[in-house]
């Protein structure tokens, strides 16, 4: 965008140019303005430049800006440094795209409250909220609750849809991994600052994201840490993100809660839950959610279904059993349709891990990879498919 000049010696103050992407960011830096005070502001004003060249007893004129928050803004130089900030993104590769942004995520325009300001890593695309799917939960996730989520997001992502969610320990991760797995997209929205990673232990699952995958994003200012308030925050675009919420596991009055209440409430999607074993504490939030009206759901295929989306999955037909490969007529060629590593997967099976899911778990594999692999093996007769989905070695 062109730069625009602000005359502030209208009001008594010393000249200052800013472009208004800069005044926009300068804007989402002043602590404690946040998105909705910056709405009213550009509605007051028509642009960041005149918010910012504005004296505070005009500023206090403005809904929801009081006192104390009109002299924050009116001494935004002290307090910000745009330059400063822009240079940070830069050295850490990340891209600011604003709200006035030709790329800014369509998506995120239907918000009553949008982000002003994204700092992005990677790269998202249009496209991704068409199918796109928030897969929230416990930080604290049981062992089950971390193999659904990974199972979802693997299954989910390779039938077309992005994974929406917020890297955080426990189901996020989870989620996430399930989608690269399947080499598909996924975007993580953090709750803090992209001069680093939290948790920690999750920069390395961020690299894999941002390398061809999808993207981390963030609102909030580079150097800004995680906080109590940061995450419900970044939750309304996790949402407003997405098409459909899917719930794992959750306790009560949970994170994962608030993110599907706006998803459903707030933007109207379509809400599901994973039901789990009633003493346990992390599902005593699904099952609140399944009493008061979110869509049981125990597969993708139902999630899918419910959905409507029915148009052919991105890498392969997820939900349509696989043709069989063509048998030799020689039955001594069978020996060469071993596929690589099936001494693996028949261990594998023998060792207990007798389904698609635990093998893929078992193998670190995608679905798709292991797939045709199973079924040449139940060609050669070294493999017995059974009822639930099982295996047996013959």
């Amino acid at each position: 965008m062109q730069s625009s000049s602000i005359n502030r010696s209208a009001y008594g103050m010393p000249d200052t140019i800013l472009s208004p992407r800069e005044a926009l960011i300068t804007l989402n830096l002043i602590p404690g303005l946040g998105s909705v005070r910056i709405q009213s502001l550009l509605e007051f004003f028509g642009s960041a430049e005149l918010a910012l060249a504005a004296p505070s007893h005009i500023l206090e004129r403005v809904q929801r800006i009081g006192g104390k928050m009109a002299a924050a803004i009116a001494n935004w130089r002290n307090c910000t440094n745009v330059h400063a900030e822009i240079e940070c993104a830069a050295r850490h590769g990340v891209r600011i795209v604003t709200l006035t942004d030709d790329d800014y995520p369509q998506a995120l325009r239907r918000m009553s409250d949008p982000p002003i300001v994204l700092y992005v890593l990677g790269e998202w695309q249009q496209e991704d909220a068409r199918h796109a799917v928030s897969i929230v939960g416990s930080r604290a996730a049981t062992p089950y609750g971390m193999t659904v989520a990974r199972r979802f997001g693997r299954e989910l992502a390779d039938a077309g849809c992005t994974i929406i969610s917020g890297l955080a320990k426990g189901i996020d991760t989870a989620a996430h991994r399930g989608a690269l797995d399947a080499g598909g997209r996924t975007i993580a929205v953090m709750g803090h600052g992209l001069s680093r990673i939290f948790p920690q232990e999750n920069e390395e699952l961020a690299q894999h994201i941002i390398h061809g995958h999808g993207a981390v994003v963030s609102e909030f200012p580079m150097n800004l840490p995680p906080a109590r308030t940061t995450f419900p925050q970044r939750n309304r675009i996790v949402a407003a993100w997405s098409r459909a919420t899917l719930v794992v596991e959750a306790p009560a009055h949970s994170g994962a809660l608030h993110t599907a209440h706006i998803s459903g409430v707030d933007y109207g999607n379509s809400v599901f839950a994973i039901p789990g074993m009633v003493d346990k504490p992390t599902s005593t939030g699904c099952h609140a959610l399944i009493r008061d009206g979110a869509t049981l759901c125990t597969s993708p295929s139902e999630l899918m279904s419910d959905m409507g989306w029915n148009a052919p999955p991105r890498q392969m037909e997820l939900f349509a059993e696989p043709e069989p490969p063509k048998t030799p007529s020689n039955p001594s060629y069978a020996v060469n349709l071993a596929p690589e590593g099936a001494n693996d997967i028949l261990a594998a099976i023998n060792a207990g891990h007798d389904t698609l899911d635990a093998l893929c778990s078992a193998l670190g594999l995608p679905a798709h990879a292991l797939t045709p692999q199973l079924m040449r093996l139940q060609v050669m007769r070294k493999l017995l498919p059974l009822p639930g989905g099982r295996y047996q070695v013959v």
